[in-house]
């Protein structure tokens, strides 16, 4: 069965620009922008169930989820739509590899247009990288299907990998790097997780089209579906969109794409994106893991196209469950990969279908109260200790060569403590936090910064908490609002010495009071 996907996969490919063409005009009509919001519906009018979806907040509010916003609709109707303190509705989030369907939407228009094939190499979009090698080996095909063949490492044991090589160095060639990867011919075709060739296809989409494939993301895509408050981290100095991480866009907004695919390329009765090409990039067409996952163009795939998702370092997560009509939306701060995130799981226990079920209110208010709950910041502990005093303004070494940060300071004033990190690395700058002990979270706008992997706005902002959970130890929680990663410790102190916790408690490092 699974060759026989791939060999429909294949032929669709090859003539995927032509089939486009007799579905949609060259110019797509395209709706004018709009900023309504999606129309809402009680779980049980369309077949949920309030108290599974209670449940569900639940459970993804565990460790290893995180979740930060959760947005589940069905029929096109929001059922679900909460956000958990700090994080609120109108935040644009870094979603790290879910910018791929993106750009793989992108790709797919560019072909409907008929200035892409599938078929292209490199060397036919880039004549002047004809002589590299591999460029007139892989194609635009092998690019979005993660099957160049190129010998490429996304992670390795030092949590770098090549893409974060790729990523230190902003003035890199990202052609020449990518293409003088090793090529192994009996590779070809077989899954290998390369984010350098997804910023490459952005590089031959650019080129391809002759001019800002910003600019045609905007006019294309993000205007027609009411899409406004953005932001793209350039892959490289000459100004290409990164294909593989970069995108920040808000949790809403993720859901539009989400329910454009679901609508085979249909929106506001427009057709925006080619119903062939969404059955192109959502077909299972390689086996990743044991039969269960598949892959299909730059979006994960389930075994039977039950669901269909892209998916983000942390847990940012556009999933589309056709066979349902359900389409979910997670944003998610877990420093994890979630490339086995349990979709079928998910469905079997929480997004369990009914015919039309009565409306149950109690069930319907309790899961109101908990949407409220997670939304509401909540006071932290009041304790105060006496080691304040003792610990105001001196240093606190981190022994840990391995550990992030090399020095810890506290600035006591009142019921505020500002909290001072050294980064370990020399290219990093210390940094400043500021909390209210005893308060809810303390938001501060964030320092600017537009890099390789972060780009903020003047609406970026840092939340940070800070509490004593005995008189001995001090928890702090802060987090940048709009990306996936931030930091949460304990330390515990005893006389001159210091002890880094983890969350969990286990030990990080020693440290010693100066």
């Amino acid at each position: 069965m699974q060759y026989r996907l791939i060999s429909i996969a294949i032929a669709l490919s090859l003539g995927l620009s032509q089939a486009a063409s007799s579905d949609l005009p060259t110019t797509p009509q395209v709706p004018e922008p709009t900023l309504a919001q999606f129309k809402t519906a009680t779980p049980e009018s369309v077949g949920l169930d309030s108290a599974q979806l209670t449940k569900m907040l639940n459970y993804l509010q565990t460790p290893g989820f995180d979740m930060e916003s959760i947005i589940i609709a069905r029929h096109g109707k929001v059922v679900l739509e909460a956000y958990v303190a700090p994080f609120h509705a109108d935040i644009p989030h870094q979603v790290n590899s879910v910018t791929k369907s993106f750009m793989a939407t992108l790709i797919g228009m560019l072909i409907n247009d008929g200035r892409l094939k599938l078929t292209d190499t490199v060397a036919d979009i880039l004549p002047q990288y004809a002589d590299l090698p591999n460029a007139k080996l892989i194609t635009v095909e092998q690019l979005l299907g993660m099957k160049s063949g190129l010998l490429w490492q996304e992670w390795r044991s030092d949590n770098f990998g090549d893409f974060g090589e790729l990523k230190r160095q902003p003035d890199i060639d990202i052609v020449k790097f990518v293409l003088n990867r090793s090529l192994e011919p009996d590779q070809v075709n077989n899954f290998n997780y390369n984010s350098g060739g997804s910023d490459l296809l952005g590089v031959l989409g650019e080129a391809a089209l002759g001019s800002s494939l910003a600019d045609y993301a905007e006019q294309r895509l993000f205007k027609p579906l009411g899409i406004s408050n953005t932001r793209w981290i350039n892959s490289d100095q000459q100004g290409h969109l990164g294909g593989g991480r970069g995108l920040y866009i808000m949790p809403l907004d993720m859901l539009k794409l989400g329910e454009l695919y679901r609508q085979n390329g249909v929106w506001q009765g427009a057709q925006i994106l080619p119903a062939s090409w969404v059955q192109y990039a959502t077909a299972p067409m390689l086996s990743i893991t044991s039969g269960s996952h598949y892959y299909g163009a730059q979006w994960w795939v389930g075994q039977n196209r039950e669901w269909y998702s892209a998916q983000g370092y942390g847990g940012q997560i556009i999933a589309v469950f056709p066979q349902d009509d359900i389409t979910m939306v997670m944003t998610s701060r877990n420093n994890g990969n979630n490339f086995s995130f349990g979709f079928s799981a998910l469905r079997e226990y929480y997004l369990k279908l009914k015919d039309q079920r009565a409306e149950n209110p109690i069930a319907h208010t309790a899961l109101q109260e908990k949407i409220t709950q997670l939304a509401t910041p909540t006071p932290t502990s009041k304790l105060r200790s006496p080691l304040e005093k003792i610990i105001h303004n001196r240093k606190i070494d981190i022994n840990n060569p391995s550990h992030y940060l090399s020095q810890l300071q506290f600035e006591f004033n009142q019921d505020v403590v500002a909290i001072r990190m050294s980064p370990r690395k020399w290219s990093e700058s210390p940094f400043k936090v500021q909390a209210r002990l005893g308060a809810a979270w303390h938001s501060e706008p964030r320092p600017h910064v537009d890099d390789p992997l972060q780009k903020s706005s003047t609406e970026s902002m840092r939340a940070t908490r800070a509490q004593w959970l005995d008189k001995q130890t001090l928890q702090v929680e802060s987090i940048d609002l709009d990306e996936t990663w931030g930091f949460s410790f304990k330390i515990k102190f005893k006389g001159n010495k210091a002890t880094l916790l983890n969350m969990n408690d286990s030990i990080a490092s020693q440290g010693n009071i100066r």
